[in-house]
């Protein structure tokens, strides 16, 4: 992807923030719903907003929360940890999950980050197909990483 991002067509109208203690409530109503989101675990939203290295993008159509994704990278460091990404069912398939992980890979490469990894849960079928056509190269045991610099 390098830093210009790949001219995709999207179907959505999402706007992307940064998250704030007030999308608290939001980010754990969306967990809720989810089944656990990247990781297969349920964030601690208000932490996660005020931790230093965890950075939180979130997705909004109509003011109404639709998707988020945490990614941990101290700025500098050579690998960022993609943590948690999701959805909500009513706004899959229109792009929100690309725009949310093009966005924060983009975010982390510009902070320094030469390497981005995750481990996906081994019923995430919908999320492994994301991050494999974002680049995403299996490794073992459900971990993906993709190299920055490398992605066209």
């Amino acid at each position: 992807m390098s830093l210009a991002l790949s001219m995709t067509h999207l179907e959505t109208f999402a706007r992307l923030h940064e998250g704030r203690p007030g999308d608290a409530h939001s980010l754990w109503a969306l967990s809720e719903r989810l089944p656990g989101g990247l990781g297969g675990e349920h964030p601690i939203w208000q932490t996660l907003l005020q931790a230093e290295d965890a950075h939180v993008l979130v997705a909004t159509e109509c003011q109404l929360l639709v998707g988020a994704i945490v990614t941990w990278h101290h700025k500098g460091a050579d690998v960022a940890r993609l943590a948690w990404l999701g959805v909500d069912a009513s706004a899959r398939h229109r792009g929100i999950g690309r725009l949310l992980l093009e966005t924060s890979i983009a975010r982390a490469e510009i902070a320094g980050a030469s390497e981005v990894v995750a481990h996906v849960p081994a019923g995430a079928v919908d999320l492994q197909a994301l991050l494999g056509q974002s680049g995403f190269v299996s490794v073992k045991g459900g971990e993906l990483r993709l190299q920055l610099g490398a992605m066209s």
